[in-house]
């Protein structure tokens, strides 16, 4: 589960984001939506560990994760994803499987050529 309890962040003494609480049960798929400027950005930044928060905490699985880098929140299991996903161009497919993440089934070089039947399951 993600929990977010009193979320907020500054730019100078723009308050860019102010939330409350958002709580997200695992395998739950969930949207943000809101104009431009409303903070979307701000929110998945400051989850993912892009962006440091003022205040605030978040958790994950029970545990705060709060401000953590975006490699420490990724050893745990949460990953920031964009909305243009594509290979690295200028590396090989052997380099583009080995820039995965460790342990994320199919996206290794050793799984995708043995662990097949795992990966269709």
């Amino acid at each position: 589960m993600l929990k977010i309890s009193g979320l907020t962040k500054m730019f100078g003494a723009y308050r860019a984001l102010n939330v409350g609480n958002i709580d997200i049960p695992r395998a739950q798929i969930t949207g943000i939506i809101g104009p431009n400027g409303a903070g979307k950005t701000t929110l998945f930044n400051t989850i993912g560990g892009a962006l440091r928060p003022n205040a605030g905490t978040v958790l994950l699985d029970g545990g705060d994760v709060t401000g953590l880098s975006p490699h420490r929140l990724a050893a745990k299991g949460l990953i920031r994803t964009f909305q243009i996903s594509r290979d690295l161009s200028a590396l090989t497919i052997l380099e583009n499987l080995l820039v995965a993440r460790p342990g994320q089934l199919g996206e290794g070089v050793v799984s995708a050529l043995f662990a097949r039947r795992k990966i269709r399951a």
